[in-house]
């Protein structure tokens, strides 16, 4: 059972902390879910999207290395602070050689990362899983239901039992409802809820982000939103 020594919330969209930084904070996820990320080649890049009890920014407390990755709320969120007093207490129990492999360890596993997120075959295998999605939205509310703002550059979740690997591209099509406007843009899994972590109002499903949206469609989805919520 871990010390905690305080609480921070943040709510959807907030960063968390920022691929880059410093900083040694461990944190418990008590509620919410929390995106965590990495820029590969100017692109954002989807590691994992953690849900409550998940544990993060431990590599950095045990190599003293700047953060490998963003973390962001995907929604209003809690997290605790593990007491560092006690991190440090538990840790210097450890023996001294094996302090030292878990640090091998943590230093292999960023690089490990590092490597298959840039690896040519997983470019090849997300080539070979690129699919197709069509969604019409009738009403204006089935739309902003589906709508995930909070994404970068946005995008939709879609309520599924068979949820595409996060990563996966597809050609995205929706029309906007009370209009003959068709949205055409990439898309990228960027998060999946299985049916152990659904709940009536998270159903089970996928969240697709928005990727190289064109100028055109970007503004008129930007014009379609604002002319909803200001009517």
């Amino acid at each position: 059972m871990f010390i905690t020594s305080g609480k921070e919330t943040y709510k959807a969209g907030e960063i968390v902390f920022k691929e880059g930084s410093h900083g040694a904070a461990v944190y418990v996820l008590s509620s919410g879910s929390v995106e965590i990320s990495k820029m590969i080649q100017g692109r954002k890049v989807v590691v994992e999207i953690l849900g409550p009890g998940d544990i993060f920014g431990e590599m950095s407390y045990i190599d003293h290395a700047s953060r490998s990755a963003t973390a962001i709320a995907l929604e209003n969120t809690v997290l605790e602070l593990v007491d560092k007093d006690f991190l440090d207490r538990e840790f210097n129990q450890i023996a001294s050689d094996f302090r030292q492999i878990i640090s091998t360890l943590v230093r292999r596993l960023r690089k490990t990362t590092q490597n298959l997120l840039y690896s040519p075959r997983r470019e090849e295998e997300r080539a070979r899983t690129r699919t197709k999605i069509r969604i019409s939205f009738k009403k204006a509310s089935d739309f902003f239901r589906a709508y995930i703002g909070n994404l970068s550059g946005g995008g939709l979740f879609i309520k599924t039992t068979k949820s595409l690997p996060v990563g996966t591209l597809s050609d995205l099509e929706f029309t906007l409802p009370d209009s003959n406007q068709v949205i055409r843009t990439t898309g990228e899994v960027a998060w999946t809820r299985s049916k152990d972590e659904s709940s009536e109002n998270k159903p089970t499903g996928m969240g697709i982000q928005f990727i190289d949206m064109n100028p055109e469609n970007k503004k008129l989805l930007q014009d379609y939103i604002a002319s909803v919520k200001s009517s």
